[in-house]
């Protein structure tokens, strides 16, 4: 049986391409105008699930000069325009509010995973009625104390203590763990905490990689987790 769910956010729960490539353009147009990277590259960065800070300096003309100062300044700048403009792009893929309600009806726990900051991630919920399906407290995101971004598994670390000793989770066994993504990093997050991986085929990762990762199962809507789940 599934003792919990681990979700990622981008391109799995909410359909967020459009606004994360709109705004990693506003920051260049509000930060080095005379720079515009190619359409091309972002996609690429987004299909591979790569962090803010990763992201930021293979798009800039001069990775070297990219410091531990200027990647504070881009990626401040980048989460202000996003609560300001990328959120308004932001929607919910079909099937997962009625996913979620399925979940939260068979007492299932969810949390969501995120490279994403978890601000964000709040509030993209609470703009689409999600609010309430997902505890606050297994939100793990960008910044989020002893996390790391994924594939690393320090986020199911941080996690594991929370399911026990707020959620009454005592038995956290990860071959009964599902982790639902749609990158190479979510699959191989998976598998680095001997968990089940369900790869949503419908996201934006790169489909030969994930498909050679071997996920355990592959989705092509949110509506069919819930037989996986059920089986």
């Amino acid at each position: 049986m599934i003792s919990l769910a681990i979700f990622d956010f981008d391109g799995t729960l909410f359909d967020t391409h459009e606004s994360i490539s709109q705004t990693i353009k506003l920051t260049f147009d509000s930060l080095l105008p005379t720079h515009a990277p190619p359409q091309s590259e972002i996609h690429r960065l987004i299909s591979s699930g790569a962090g803010l800070a990763d992201t930021f300096q293979a798009l800039h003309p001069t990775p070297s000069e990219f410091t531990s100062a200027v990647e504070n300044e881009w990626i401040e700048k980048y989460r202000a325009l996003y609560a300001t403009h990328g959120q308004l792009l932001i929607k919910a893929f079909p099937g997962a509010k009625e996913l979620l309600a399925e979940l939260n009806a068979h007492k299932i726990p969810i949390a969501i995973v995120s490279n994403k900051g978890v601000a964000a991630v709040k509030t993209a919920l609470q703009r689409n009625g999600l609010e309430g399906y997902v505890p606050e407290d297994l939100i793990v995101g960008d910044k989020t104390p002893g996390a790391k971004r994924k594939p690393d598994p320090a986020s199911f670390a941080v996690l594991v203590p929370i399911l026990r000793e707020r959620h009454g989770l005592r038995d956290i066994n990860p071959q009964n763990v599902l982790v639902i993504g749609d990158t190479v990093a979510d699959l191989q997050f998976a598998k680095n905490i001997s968990s089940k991986a369900c790869w949503c085929r419908y996201g934006y990762g790169d489909r030969e990689a994930c498909q050679n990762s071997g996920p355990d199962f592959i989705v092509d809507g949110l509506e069919e987790v819930v037989g996986i789940v059920k089986a």
